[in-house]
């Protein structure tokens, strides 16, 4: 049978009507086959645990056949249905997926739909799935490049594949997300497959909490794994060279339940990275809308990060003192100060809380310290964090490890935390460990409010929230007494968690929200990013 065809100047994708196989792709203005071995063609793919009898159980698509198939009347959408599903070590599961494929002004747009009737959860779900990603024709490299910490880092993909994960622990030389600040969702929305002149774009369409990792591997495997070249040849000892690239949904989607998952765009562009950025920020725009600053940080101006105390103790400045430091700022021209290491036990320690620390004053001291750093024209930003819990405190073990992430196994994640001053903290022997806290618990964001309000009750002119960019070590929260399902993306109410404490009572409206790195969407709460 003819393969059934959708296209535009951009995109002229070709699928098999038996199995719903991508079997072709291809960008006709740049005159590069993406995709031209109809045998090396993907679908989709699931992966559904069966329990403690099998964790890794794949159901791919292209060993599925088709029960329906529908193309638009304009033959710009493509609907492919499989109803019911057979997985590598099970016979039929009751599992009906449903993959619509719209062609759109400058690219494509893959949408997947899982309804699953069985009883194991749908854990993770590849779309779009291409079968190979091969380089532009003439090009001298090519490189995955992806958005991180407000910058940008590339991998090779030829003629050498960096591998990303150790030997041990995959079957093929393999790249993705190697934590949640860079590889998925919403860190990294995504992902340029790119020479110097032409790319391929692949990014999400929607601005959920879903987590979307993008996952690249070559296959048979090295040429060399000495200097880890990819094979010169279309086929090595009978197999073909390709590169598989897909976006993995971590959906997990649990029994009885219908998901629509997070639509992921394909585009070809001529041109730089730069050309390649500007799709996803064309679509960000049609959104998005940044959070004006207050008028007063809205121009240019310097500040002065000014540490006053670390875990170790150095107290170093006590808070009567901060006008003297203002004066000096005055006098240089600077505009602000981030005072970090005011809260008790310095940097890093007792979080969250955000009581100040008795030893470098008085409350009442350290209140009439900002009104007077502000009177002459220095604001004072505090340093806070909200992210994590220290694990050496009382209060962690007596009520804060309720609001904890929670892995799949209903323990604790645990980030490792940062060393300060001493030899015992710099050998890593006394760090305070951080939790990270789930930000979808009620509870634990009342808790958070009520720290925040510390920071206004002293009359900060605003907040700088330390790693407000991530959880990590952190994905899901699978702990469902925090009141949301099993397996739910732990960024999902970061801008949530902005968002309310600027409608607490007593809040100015010229308080000034500043963050860390602030990921894209981020910026929708939040008013500055430092770095």
């Amino acid at each position: 049978m003819k393969p059934i065809y959708l296209g535009n100047n951009n995109l002229e994708l070709a699928f098999c009507p038996e199995n719903g196989a991508l079997c072709g792709i291809r960008a006709p203005e740049l005159s590069w086959d993406i995709l031209d071995r109809p045998g090396l063609g993907l679908s989709f793919r699931l992966l559904v645990p069966l329990g403690e009898e099998k964790r890794n159980n794949n159901v791919h698509g292209e060993r599925q056949a088709l029960t329906g198939c529908e193309l638009s009347p304009d033959g710009r959408a493509l609907t492919l249905v499989w109803d019911g599903v057979t997985s590598e070590n099970t016979g039929k599961l009751p599992i009906k997926v449903t993959e619509t494929v719209t062609m759109e002004d400058g690219g494509a747009v893959f949408a997947l739909r899982v309804e699953n009737h069985s009883p194991y959860t749908v854990e993770s779900a590849w779309c779009p799935y291409l079968g190979d990603a091969q380089r532009p024709p003439e090009a001298r490299d090519f490189k995955a490049f992806q958005y991180v910490y407000a910058s940008a880092f590339e991998v090779e993909l030829w003629p050498h594949f960096q591998n990303q994960k150790g030997y041990f622990g995959v079957d093929y030389p393999t790249q993705m997300a190697s934590s949640s600040m860079a590889g998925g969702t919403p860190s990294s929305p995504f992902i340029l497959l790119r020479d110097d002149t032409r790319g391929l774009y692949c990014g999400v369409r929607s601005n959920s909490p879903e987590v979307v990792a993008w996952h690249v591997e070559l296959r048979p495997g090295y040429g060399s794994s000495i200097d880890a070249s990819v094979p010169e040849a279309r086929e090595i000892a009978g197999k073909p060279v390709h590169t598989r690239f897909g976006a993995v949904h971590m959906a997990y989607i649990a029994p009885g339940e219908t998901r629509d998952l997070t639509p992921v765009a394909l585009a070809a562009y001529s041109g730089g990275w730069q050309r390649g950025v500007d799709i996803y920020k064309a679509w960000r725009a049609s959104w998005m809308k940044p959070y004006a600053p207050p008028a007063w940080a809205a121009e240019p101006h310097a500040w002065q990060q000014l540490h006053i105390n670390s875990p170790e103790d150095e107290l170093r400045l006590r808070f009567a003192d901060l006008p003297k430091v203002a004066e000096e700022c005055v006098r240089h021209g600077v505009r602000a100060i981030q005072l970090v290491g005011w809260n008790h036990g310095g940097q890093d320690q007792g979080n969250p809380s955000h009581d100040f620390d008795p030893r470098l004053g008085t409350y009442e001291e350290l209140k009439a310290a900002i009104a007077e750093c502000h009177r002459l024209g220095v604001k004072i930003i505090l340093f806070s964090k909200f992210t994590w819990a220290d694990r050496g405190t009382e209060w962690f073990r007596r009520e804060l490890r309720q609001y904890a992430v929670k892995d799949p196994y209903g323990d604790y994640y645990m980030h490792p935390g940062y060393q300060y001053q001493t030899p015992a903290q710099l050998m890593d022997i006394n760090t305070k460990r951080l939790i990270p806290m789930c930000f979808l618990s009620d509870d634990y964001r009342k808790i958070a409010q009520k720290e925040f309000l510390k920071l206004v009750d002293l009359g900060a002119a605003g907040m700088l929230f330390d790693e407000c960019l991530h959880h990590l070590p952190t994905w899901f929260c699978f702990d469902t007494s925090h009141g949301h399902r099993s397996g739910a993306p732990t960024y999902a109410f970061d801008r949530k968690l902005i968002e309310e404490f600027r409608a607490l009572p007593g809040v100015p409206s010229d308080f000034l929200m500043a963050g860390e790195a602030c990921y894209d969407w981020e910026m929708e709460q939040y008013q500055l990013s430092y770095h």
